[in-house]
């Protein structure tokens, strides 16, 4: 994504070649050591079936979380009010001293609405790939930061499997790439079904040269399947930005699997971290389309 200099308030991993022998772990890994593992693992297939029930479920939440936003020339930490849904659509509510408004940030996907609170204005605008970088200081798009904050990204439509890895301490890596264009169409029809579908995944070695010459994402789940880290990944290796979960704890919705009450977003490009401690969550099947716009007040103004 390229940057312009904002006007709102690296990491690299070298991967110069890539060995396609089976039991050689690419240089892309998060492990320093680990064992490949099969295409058609069954361990791979539990933990992947499962995590992509748990993000099926996950379609929009409410709920408030502290968030810290620092880079090399800025740093913020305020309460936000926050709502997300699939697959684009966020509510950004900044929480200034004695509780009041400083700032929305509300979009559908498609166009945003901009309140800043310090001259009662509204800017509007279609939304751009670098939206939430002017705006917020976090360097992904709309679509990628719901992702993150439900907690359970999915691999981007149209990727397959890879790879996968199994660390020594029984962390399991598993990469996603581009489906080959050559194979039939049963694997571009159901995106979620070729994520899991033997047939539509890379073949071994060409799986990790695909992630090295074209970049694809990286998912790495603990040994109770629940998903620790996710890297985007560009060509050679360099990550995009990096998203952490810790600290899984119950939802107050029963028997919900549990929730990372933590989120760590990490730009390496731009030096920037975001991080959301979630104080409530409540997670939604549905959200009303008025959370993701702003009335028109008096004296708005046309944005981007």
């Amino acid at each position: 994504m390229t940057r312009r200099r904002s006007l709102g308030p690296i990491l690299v991993l070298l991967t110069t070649s890539v060995l396609a022998a089976c039991r050689t772990v690419p240089p892309i890994v998060p492990f320093e050591a680990g064992t490949a593992l099969a295409v058609d693992d069954a361990g791979v297939r539990q933990v992947l079936d499962a995590y992509l029930e748990i993000s099926a479920g996950r379609a929009g939440l409410r709920g408030s979380a502290r968030v810290a936003l620092k880079g090399p020339d800025y740093r913020l930490d305020r309460p936000q009010r926050i709502a997300v849904e699939r697959p684009a659509r966020l509510r950004f509510e900044v929480v200034g001293l004695f509780d009041q408004l400083a700032a929305i940030l509300a979009t559908d996907g498609r166009r945003f609405d901009f309140f800043d609170a310090s001259t009662g204005q509204v800017t509007r605008g279609p939304v751009t790939p670098t939206l939430l970088w002017d705006l917020t200081k976090i360097d992904l798009r709309p679509d990628e930061v719901v992702e993150v904050l439900l907690g359970s990204p999915e691999p981007t439509p149209g990727y397959v499997r890879a790879a996968a890895w199994r660390a020594p301490d029984g962390h399991l890596a598993l990469a996603f790439a581009a489906a080959d264009l050559g194979r039939d169409g049963s694997c571009a029809a159901d995106p979620r079904q070729a994520l899991v579908d033997t047939d539509c995944a890379l073949e071994p070695g060409a799986g990790a040269r695909r992630l090295a010459e074209e970049g694809g994402e990286l998912f790495v789940f603990d040994r109770a399947g629940r998903l620790v880290e996710m890297r985007a990944l560009e060509p050679d290796g360099v990550i995009r930005y990096r998203a952490l979960f810790e600290e899984y704890s119950p939802l107050a919705e029963g028997d919900a699997p549990d929730f990372p009450k933590r989120i760590t977003i990490r730009s390496p490009a731009v030096k920037a971290e975001a991080r959301f401690a979630w104080k409530r969550v409540r997670l939604a099947a549905s959200l009303s389309d008025r959370l993701f716009s702003l009335p028109e007040p008096r004296g708005a103004r046309l944005g981007g």
